[in-house]
Order: structure tokens, then sequence, then C-alpha cells
């Protein structure tokens, strides 16, 4: 998505000084975000977060399960009571991937935590979000 003006790269260098003075890169890592920086895992999640900024909802990304997660969401409004997921499914055609998206449904299901999912290729115009409080 370099390049993409709806999403943003960033990349942490390691550098070293060598002999003759000149910098080289030994290490780095890049993160997608969205056009406000979010980290993102995939070019859909880069959509999803750029309407949330859009619709200035307030959210996070959530990084690692936090005592008492059950499920570590794609995003995480935290305008509604109780905070709501959101879950970009993003890639139907694999098997692994359909088994643990089925999994967290069951799960969200189980614990009756508020989820709001989205299918890619659908619209994203078509997820409805619940209304912050």
């Amino acid at each position: 998505m370099i390049g993409n003006a709806d999403a943003r790269v960033v990349a942490v260098l390691v550098l070293e000084r060598t002999k003759d003075g000149n910098l080289r890169v030994i290490d780095l890592a890049v993160q997608l975000c969205n056009k406000s920086f979010h980290p993102c895992d995939s070019s859909y999640e880069v959509a999803m977060a750029n309407r949330l900024v859009d619709e200035r909802r307030r959210f996070i990304k959530p990084m690692r399960l936090d005592d008492g997660d059950v499920m570590l969401p794609d995003f995480r409004l935290t305008d509604t009571s109780p905070e709501t997921a959101i879950e970009v499914y993003g890639m139907e055609s694999n098997d692994a991937y359909r088994i643990r998206k089925a999994q967290k449904q069951a799960l969200y299901a189980e614990h009756k935590l508020p989820c709001v999912e989205w299918i890619p290729p659908a619209p994203i115009s078509t997820v409805a979000l619940p209304a912050a409080t």
C-alpha cells in the first residue's frame, strides 16, 4: 500500500555506522497503518480504520489480550457501552481462516459480546456501526 493516500507504511530502521562513516541498515520493521497512523494488518483494516476516523469514532486497535479478554478483535469501539468489537474478515478463500472465523463468532455469541463484522468484498458502507453512547 506504499503510495496509497489512504494508508501509511511506517518503517523503523536499525542503523550502524561503517568504518568509512557511512550508515548501513542492519535491521528493519514495517507496520501498515491507516491515514491517521492507526496500526492495521490488511488493506481492509485500513479501510475500516479510515472509516472510523472519518466518522469521528473513538476506537483502539488491540495489540494483545488484556485481563478478561476472550478475543482479540481487529478494532474495539470505545464509545459504546459496552465496548463493541469490530472484526474484518478478509480471507474467505482460506479454509483455516474460515474455521478460526467460526470459532471467533462462537466465542462472541457464547460470551454475549457485541461484535460488528465486515466480510469483504462487500462494500464497507453496508456495515452498520452502533451509535456512540
